[in-house]
């Protein structure tokens, strides 16, 4: 094995010799200025670190072309976060440029080193290399040079919260700027102090720097800096508590380095809005982007980026309890922090500590480490304390100095006042004082009332922009919930059409084998229960808008329990489990109540019920009461806890995340069931006990009552018709021939049409009683159609048949004039009732057989046709035309039970429906795959 691969690296290395030939005795070599400079215009870091090493090995080679070179490879490697390559290059310029420490080269190396250990996190190592890049920049006598290196200085001092420092060449920084006077560099160095009044609290005088800096950047175009003053004001608003506008502008800054791909920065954003999340309360979300915080971090291996991410994911995992997680994060983030130098975390975060160790029952540990917090506190309290007494000594020796100049003249105008006793001259002067001083008086008064005014209008501004963003978001976030429920109505709906239409064929097939017939009823009642409880999940969001309507329909309450007892009895033996179903009445109680829903609240009960319990069994116990039904559904399963039963019936919940893991599931069954219950009139409540079982106990108002039982409830009858004509348009061939011949079983003349622009010309030529169009066509689609024939004055009904059945897009399609709506899979009862209310029925009898199984081998037979054409439009990038070719395969493929290629079909649909044509390949590939498979299998079941 080992000699087959050397031997395939010799061919390869080969081939790519004679490659190199061919293309160098076609056109010249280009120079190695030309080479290196050309280095940066490929993508691919494998691509340039090959390139520069081949470059590196060139024996002509120059010493000035050799640091260009390294020099070039160590940017590229720092722009991709890999720090630890930049430094490997770094050191080899340093290495050859340390006999020449005044060098452009040298200066070079040990700058971007500093640089390179800063974005590292690694503080205590940058503060040594800058200073040294300090020193040399000095020595070369070079002001930007000295200004970059006093500034990055003052950046780390302020990592390692030595504030003092920070604003001392933060300081030194300006003064070389001022002598610059460029306006990048006051921006630059003003967004830089602001972080200095941040961390002091001074927010009033940060906010108004920051927003200083961020109209500079604007006007220079400077994308970049704007970011990091988004950052800036998210940590300012952070610390005031005003936690919607700092996420707004965390977010803001993660926007643009999406866009730039940084994985530096957006470790640090993404840590930022946990420590957010989790003053707000939302516990989940600052899990997730905490995670998010240390993936980054792991992706360019930063040690300060995962200790950012581990202290808010400390205190996620605190809150859910899980203290040992905590405790041992929290602990490598301290850690971290030490390494780093990041003293000011290190320090806040020994109370989270101390909270964690104090949860845990480590009490005298949480007590020393909550102690030496309260000893860095007072410290910090005490030096900001003893800044203030200074800063008021000043202010009183200031005061005295000026009281006892006050003095002097007052005594000096008095002797001369006394000498000249000009007694007048003095009225005067105190007039003309106290007028004057009425007027300061008045104007400032006037000017305060100005500035409150115009302060109350920004902050007025200002709540009104961020109630105006939050409206926004809600609308979005309401667009995007309705889109995802229209889709994955349609998503579901589509199998279910063929799912329902076979076992309705089979039915009338084999209606005389009593077993069979027994099975296949079962499998379309619960295919029929299976669509409701599709409508009754997507109708949750109107559950909460009250918007919902229940049916109240009279019904044996022996047919439901029927119902319940097929649906699980053999989900139970399954599992080896017993299930009985205990009931006081009489089979013929009768009683008036929303069927689907009573049953959907039963299934969800029962349905949790088996999925919990693993020994023993379940039961379903029901009592007829005079003033209502009461049922009892008891398991012998897990249990719950007293924690987990106080939020049982929330959204979205499930006791814990163990126990969704292993058992799966959304958690949005028993706060349906509960809506549900509620709006009946009814009640629900439950008793648990863990790992003893659990007993929910449903109560609905109604009024039982008592009638005859008719003699067949399984015989169904259908109408039939002497005459009459139907037109369907529907772009698929096979299930066009499907509607065809269930309607033909009806007695009705069917005309088919592939596409809108026939079915408007066989309306108008054959006059049919009722037109069922698609929407979705070729040439022209069934909105389309329907204007064109109302145009034309065609007047018959038009009915649109698809697999849209939202409520608004019905809306829609009845409001584009349709004459109503039947949805797939095609529900035959709805369908007589559409056809009844314009065609006449001659007479009764018993459904007769439908055979498809014709129909389905026709289907496969056309997949290896099918597949040519899609290969023949991804090829030659038709993208429209293969998303509708998509479309059409996707609805026959469910219709046939084939659910596998109608899945990929309608998951490559989307793709293109979203321009996404890159990630829509491999469903491409896969699509061809399974249709070359089905094409030539001879194991199909298609009867």
């Amino acid at each position: 094995m080992g000699k087959r691969l050397i031997g395939r690296a010799l061919i390869y290395i080969m081939l790519i010799f004679n490659i190199t030939l061919a293309v160098s005795a076609q056109e010249p070599t280009p120079s190695l200025d030309t080479q290196i400079e050309a280095l940066g215009d490929l993508e691919s870091w494998q691509d340039i670190s090959i390139k520069g090493h081949q470059l590196l090995s060139h024996p002509n080679l120059n010493s000035k072309q050799r640091f260009e070179l390294l020099k070039s490879l160590a940017r590229e490697a720092f722009e991709r976060d890999d720090f630890t390559t930049t430094e490997q290059y770094l050191k080899e310029i340093e290495l050859e440029y340390v006999q020449q420490p005044l060098s452009d080269e040298y200066y070079f190396a040990t700058k971007l080193l500093a640089i390179n250990a800063y974005h590292q996190g690694f503080y205590t190592t940058a503060i040594p290399q800058y200073l040294k890049a300090l020193n040399i920049a000095s020595k070369r006598n070079n002001p930007l040079e000295q200004a970059n290196m006093h500034n990055n200085l003052g950046l780390t001092y302020v990592k390692t919260n030595e504030l003092g420092l920070a604003i001392s060449h933060f300081g030194e920084a300006q003064k070389f700027y001022q002598g610059l006077g460029e306006m990048q560099h006051e921006a630059d160095i003003m967004l830089n102090m602001s972080v200095v009044y941040i961390r002091q609290y001074q927010f009033d005088v940060a906010q108004e720097m920051i927003n200083t800096g961020m109209k500079m950047f604007s006007e220079l175009g400077d994308s970049y800096g704007v970011a990091l003053a988004n950052t800036y004001l998210g940590e300012l608003f952070s610390k005031k508590g005003m936690t919607h506008s700092a996420r707004y502008h965390f977010q803001a800054a993660i926007d643009y380095y999406e866009q730039q791909n940084n994985m530096d920065h957006l470790m640090v954003q993404h840590a930022n809005l946990a420590n957010v999340s989790l003053v707000q309360g939302e516990f989940d979300k600052a899990e997730k982007e905490a995670n998010f915080a240390l993936y980054y971090a792991e992706k360019i291996n930063s040690d300060t980026g995962r200790m950012s991410a581990l202290f808010p994911l400390a205190k996620a995992m605190f809150v859910k309890g899980e203290l040992v997680k905590a405790e041992l994060m929290v602990n490598e983030a301290m850690s971290l922090a030490t390494e780093t130098g990041a003293r000011y975390l290190e320090k806040d975060e020994l109370a989270t500590l101390a909270l964690i160790q104090a949860g845990a029952g480590k009490h005298e540990q949480a007590l020393l480490n909550f102690t030496s917090y309260q000893t860095n506190q007072y410290e910090f309290l005490n030096k900001n304390v003893l800044a203030k007494m200074m800063e008021y000594q000043n202010r009183i020796e200031a005061a005295e100095l000026n009281r006892e100049i006050t003095e002097l003249k007052q005594k000096q105008a008095f002797q001369t006042l006394q000498i000249e006793k000009r007694e007048q001259v003095i009225w005067l002067s105190s007039m003309v004082v106290l007028s004057l001083f009425i007027a300061v008086v008045s104007l400032y008064f006037k000017q305060a009332e100005k500035n409150a005014k115009v302060e109350l209008r920004e902050k007025v501004a200002e709540r009104t922009a961020e109630l105006q963003r939050v409206a926004d978001e809600l609308r979005e976030a309401n667009q995007v919930k309705n889109q995802f429920l229209a889709n994955i109505s349609h998503e579901i709906r589509t199998p279910l059409t063929s799912i329902i239409g076979q076992a309705e064929a089979m039915l009338n097939e084999h209606g005389q084998n009593f077993e069979l017939k027994t099975s296949l009823g079962v499998i379309q009642r619960q295919g029929e229960h299976l669509k409701d409880l599709v409508s009754d999940v997507l109708d949750l969001s109107r559950i909460e808008a009250q918007r919902l309507d229940l049916e109240y329909t009279e019904f044996y309450l022996q047919s439901l329990l029927d119902d319940i007892s097929d649906m699980f009895y053999n989900a139970c033996k399954v599992k080896a489990l017993q299930f009985s179903i205990e009931s006081d009445n009489e089979e013929s109680v009768m009683v008036k109540l929303d069927y689907v829903r009573l049953k959907q609240i039963l299934i969800n009960l029962l349905g949790n019920a088996v999925k919990f319990t693993e020994h023993g069994g379940v039961e379903l116990q029901v009592s007829c009461q005079p003033s209502g039904l009461i049922f009892k559904v008891l398991d012998t399963g897990i249990g719950m806890s007293q924690e987990q039963l106080s939020r049982v019936f929330e959204s979205f919940q499930q006791g814990d995340n163990s126990i969704t893991r292993r058992f799966g599931g959304s958690g949005l069954g028993l706060c349906l069931s509960q809506q549900l219950t509620d709006m009946m009139g009814g009640s629900i409540s439950v008793n648990s006990e863990l790992n003893k079982g659990s007993e929910f106990i449903v109560y609905i108002p109604c009024a039982p009552q008592q009638r005859e039982l008719p003699q067949s409830l399984e015989q169904q009858q259908e109408v039939s018709w002497d005459y009459g004509k139907v037109l369907v348009a529907e772009d698929h061939d096979d299930n066009r021939a499907l509607f065809k011949r269930l309607i033909e079983q009806l007695g009705l003349e069917v005309v088919v049409a592939r596409n809108g622009e026939e079915a408007v010309e066989l309306c108008l030529r054959e006059y049919p009683d009722v037109v069922l169009m698609d929407i979705q066509m070729p040439k022209m689609d069934g909105v389309e159609a329907l204007n064109l024939l109302h145009q034309s004055g065609f007047d018959q009904p038009v009915y649109a048949l698809t697999a849209n059945v939202m409520e608004h897009e019905i809306q829609s399609y009845l409001k584009a004039g349709f004459s109503g709506h039947l949805g797939k899979p095609l529900d035959r009862k709805l369908l007589i009732k559409a056809l009844q209310r314009h065609i006449s029925t001659a007479s009764e009898l018993v459904s007769s057989q439908v055979d498809i199984s014709d129909l389905a081998a026709s289907f496969v037979a056309t997949l290896s046709n099918e597949r040519s054409v899609i290969i023949e439009l991804w090829q030659t990038q038709q993208w429209e035309s293969l998303q509708r070719a998509c479309h059409r395969l996707s609805g026959a493929a469910s219709t046939f039970s084939f659910i596998s290629l109608a899945n990929t079909s309608r998951q490559l649909e989307q793709m293109l429906s979203k321009e996404q044509y890159k990630q829509a390949e491999h469903l491409y590939l896969i699509l061809c795959d399974e249709l070359q498979y089905l094409g030539l299998s001879e194991q199909l079941d298609v009867g």
